[in-house]
């Protein structure tokens, strides 16, 4: 397994993640022994929004004894709870719920990247910030919940103006050449507006994880 550093965090990450979108639909037996085996080679980064709550507790029955040499991004706006599928909201109440919900399943009281999560217009940002959302995941940061704060979206334009803030450390976004030349559900922006984003990540340090379903991912914009 190749690594990179994210030079926000000093985090070495391996360049291969696993997305968990697909892993319940294995079964418990098949998705535990997956996830172990992704471990043992090599990839220490797993993303936590998925479409079935039945998710977090394979990961607290997989990696728990290992939970300090993996990384999991958890989005704050992506909900679960016990029987439910992936709905998403801006809502802090159902936030807290979630996140602590999650939390137990995953048998960890830490969060490495605490993720605004899918904003893709300016509305949804605004919401997130006046339903307290935002100041929510800073100060589970300041109290060492959360080591970081990351970013979803799909939409570059929305990007700009959020890490304007300097809050974002991580960056899930979808890197996708079909989506640069408007090809897609979410091909939001031009492909010159798409790498005018790359760039300033690039400049800032900033990683990019791309995640796909169950396929995995990578972290761009990192020293090796």
């Amino acid at each position: 397994m190749e690594y990179r550093t994210n030079r926000r965090t000093g985090d070495v990450i391996s360049i291969l993640g696993v997305g968990t979108s697909s892993l319940p639909y294995a079964g418990e037996k098949e998705a535990i022994a997956t996830l172990q085996m992704a471990f043992e080679n090599g990839i220490n980064y797993y993303d936590l929004a998925t479409a079935e709550s039945s998710c977090f507790p394979l990961f607290g029955a997989a990696l728990a004894d290992v939970r300090d040499q993996v990384f999991y991004q958890i989005h704050f706006g992506a909900c679960y709870g016990e029987g439910a599928s992936y709905s998403w909201t801006t809502d802090l109440e159902t936030i807290k719920r979630s996140v602590d919900w999650q939390l137990q399943q995953l048998k960890t009281d830490t969060i490495d990247y605490g993720f605004i999560h899918c904003l893709d217009e300016l509305d949804d940002w605004k919401h997130y910030l006046s339903d307290g959302s935002l100041l929510y995941l800073q100060q589970m940061k300041a109290a060492g919940v959360v080591r970081h704060i990351g970013l979803s979206t799909h939409n570059p334009t929305l990007a700009q103006e959020i890490l304007n803030t300097g809050l974002v450390d991580m960056m899930m976004f979808s890197i996708n050449p079909g989506y640069d030349y408007q090809q897609g559900e979410f091909a939001n922006g031009s492909a010159s507006e798409r790498m005018v984003l790359y760039r300033r990540c690039e400049t800032e340090g900033i990683g990019i994880s791309v995640m796909k379903a169950f396929s995995g991912g990578q972290l761009l914009n990192a020293k090796t």
